[in-house]
């Protein structure tokens, strides 16, 4: 399991994800500072613009050190293995030490290390009478010729505290990680695949750009049976992950794999967050091993969260796709020329992937309420996209008998690069889901996005986003699997959507023309401030900052 190195500022050492120290101790005899015993080590944490650190602290003498214990230790500090300084006093009094960091060390965390010379025959004392009962050298055990060398502050260059010694209970400084420690994001995914999971790592890639979070883009190495067709990161795309933090894009399943296919360094020393989508209420016990490979979960929608976190024995956190393209610039004649659409006809979309499983997407419904709408008859069309229908022939024939009876239905099965997907969307005047569960919807909060009206079942994750405000929600009864569906078990409960309310929703969009474009000016506005690469991306960065300290 991914572990969290993480202890309190006693016994001489102090840990957190990106910073530790060793060999420092509290006493009484100074509460403003910390003491040696012979040698301290201090990782401080990675640093992209912090060029110079300064140790401050001072020689005080222990009225208690008498005879061979008089007199001062000399203090000397190296930094990532070289000496950079050293002080000796024959009187009480502050000392400091500049260190210039080597760029190199200091963008990974360089390591200071302080060294006491002059204390030999002193510690050979304190550790006879720790394991003797000599009651004639008991006193050296205390140490004090040591603890006459106090340190009370590391800083940088400018004066901000880095560790502050004084602060005994929590000495390294928050604020300084939040600021200069800028973990870097390493998002791992199926980045050119065309897939849902793989636009979710570009959403994230989106997201971090605009919040100029330092980013490496990794092609995740496990199998894909999609085709790996968008381009939009390709240059950007690089096997190593620099940065502090990995944020993986994958099916839970499969997250056992990681290590075979990128080596055990890959997680080794970072802060390894998985990305999941689920689409039930509650998160499989077979999939509970894949918990171990991470130390956080983050999540599309609050409805992935809750079935997740009921059973993690880590953080789980909301962090949903961002949402933001160039909208289409052609008009709607352009777009449905491009893709065989009647240019006169009333447009419903329903679009899918057949990996996502039918069952779930449920395309059948959209079909049934379209039929039970009569609207077919009254000027309106129902366009059919499908992903991986070469993939799945079964589900696809299903899909094209059950349409049969409705002659001018359009079904589109090739595959399309995201700015076709978007150009189809764009060029139609209202999507349709009636999906049994959803853990986010990109279809559709991009729909959204683009001002149209959307119908959608209203349960799951897009009940987060959409609403009677703002779209055209569809009730629903929550129904018990009677039978295995692909990941989904017999016994789960997810949505049945109501396909006569469904039916009534659409001949509302086509005969209320006004009410519509109000829907969906107002969709526009709530995927725009909810869901902008920007909002998203300062959640990561106020997450990334936090994890800094952790």
């Amino acid at each position: 399991m991914s572990t969290l190195p993480r202890s309190a500022p006693y016994g001489g050492a102090f840990s957190r994800r990106f910073t530790r120290y060793s060999g420092l101790y509290f006493d009484e005899f100074a509460t403003n500072s910390a003491w040696l015993r012979e040698t301290a080590v201090i990782k401080l944490p990675p640093v992209a613009d912090v060029a110079t650190v300064v140790l401050k602290g001072e020689f005080r003498a222990h009225p208690s050190a008498r005879g061979i214990e008089s007199g001062f230790p000399t203090l000397q500090v190296l930094a990532d293995g070289k000496i950079v300084g050293q002080v000796s006093m024959t009187a009480p009094g502050p000392w400091e030490i500049s260190i210039d960091l080597d760029p190199q060390y200091a963008q990974r965390g360089s390591e200071i290390t302080m060294k006491l010379f002059g204390t030999d025959v002193t510690n050979a004392l304190a550790w006879i009478a720790r394991v003797s009962r000599f009651p004639l050298i008991q006193r050296f055990r205390a140490q004090n010729k040591n603890r006459q060398v106090r340190l009370f502050a590391i800083t940088s260059g400018s004066g901000e505290a880095i560790y502050d010694f004084s602060k005994r209970e929590s000495p390294y400084c928050a604020d300084f990680g939040r600021k200069h420690s800028r973990t870097g994001m390493n998002i791992v995914g199926f980045l050119t695949a065309d897939l849902g999971i793989g636009e979710s790592a570009r959403c994230m890639a989106r997201a971090a750009d605009a919040a100029a979070i330092p980013l490496a883009l990794v092609p995740l190495k496990l199998n894909c049976k999609n085709r790996m067709g968008d381009m939009t990161y390709a240059s950007r795309l690089q096997d190593t992950n620099p940065y502090g933090a990995n944020v993986i894009h994958i099916d839970p399943p499969v997250a056992r794999d990681i290590d075979h296919h990128h080596g055990p360094e890959f997680m080794r020393d970072r802060f390894n967050i998985g990305y999941f989508a689920w689409e039930l209420p509650e998160f499989p016990d077979s999939w509970m091993s894949s918990l171990d490979h991470f130390d956080e979960i983050w999540c599309p929608s609050d409805f992935v969260r809750e079935s997740i976190a009921l059973k993690a024995p880590m953080p789980v956190l909301t962090m949903p796709h961002s949402i933001g393209f160039e909208r289409p610039t052609a008009d709607a004649a352009t777009l449905r020329a491009k893709f065989g659409l009647p240019v006169d006809r009333f447009l419903f979309l329903c679009l899918f992937d057949l990996n996502s499983y039918t069952a779930r997407k449920n395309p059948r419904a959209v079909i049934e309420a379209f039929r039970l709408s009569g609207l077919g008859a009254m000027g309106a069309t129902l366009v059919i996209k499908v992903h991986n229908a070469d993939s799945n022939p079964s589900d696809f024939a299903a899909l094209n008998e059950s349409i049969r009876d409705l002659p001018g239905t359009v079904v589109l099965n090739e595959t399309f690069s995201r700015a076709d997907v978007y150009a189809l969307e764009a060029a139609c005047d209202c999507f349709v889901s009636l999906h049994r569960s959803e853990g986010f919807g990109l279809a559709v909060a991009e729909c959204m996005y683009l001002g149209k009206p959307v119908i959608s079942t209203d349960w799951s994750a897009t009940s987060e986003y959409l609403n009677r405000d703002n779209g055209y929600p569809v009730r629903y009864e929550l129904v018990t699997l009677t039978e295995n569906s692909g990941p989904y078990s017999k016994g789960s409960t997810w949505a049945d959507p109501d396909v006569a309310h469904a039916a009534e929703q659409m001949k509302r969009v086509m005969t209320d023309m006004p009410e519509a474009a109000r829907m969906g000016a107002a969709a526009r506005a709530t995927i725009e401030k909810r869901f902008s690469p920007a909002a998203i991306g300062c959640r990561y960065r106020k997450r990334l900052a936090a994890i800094a300290y952790l």
